[in-house]
């Protein structure tokens, strides 16, 4: 359904993959969560791809984008509040450093976890991995 309302409201946003597995989960946590990371996604890469699927231990969901990336060394600490490698305070270009932080802490709080990769050809990969049901 976030897939879709992004698609209706004009943007570009692409569901891969499917799952049959169920977990408990907070629905408005995860929706939190997978609408920061694409806001992201369409902020500084003008797309977002997310794609499921099924995991041991339960499910992985990334959201990818083609934008320019993070740098490596600074991979963990935008994860940490406020800090943002834009080092611009306009809104427009900055945001509040805050997106990724709270995605993190509620991937954790779901009992999951949040990871940032650079993509080999570009941009960047956000993994939330969320346990299942058993």
């Amino acid at each position: 359904s976030l897939v879709c309302d992004y698609q209706d409201s004009g943007q570009a946003v692409s569901l891969h993959g499917s799952t049959a597995a169920v977990i408990n989960t907070r629905p408005h946590a995860l929706r939190r969560i997978l609408t920061n990371l694409t806001d992201n996604a369409l902020k500084f890469g003008g797309s977002a791809e997310l794609t499921v699927q099924s995991t041991a231990s339960g499910i992985q969901l990334q959201v990818l984008d083609n934008g320019p990336g993070i740098p490596e060394a600074e991979l963990e600490q935008v994860l940490q509040p406020f800090y943002r490698v834009e080092s611009s305070r306009n809104r427009d270009t900055g945001g509040t450093g805050l997106g990724l932080a709270i995605a993190q802490q509620l991937s954790q709080a779901l009992g999951g976890s949040l990871t940032l990769d650079n993509r080999a050809k570009g941009g960047l990969c956000a993994t939330v991995v969320l346990p299942g049901n058993g």
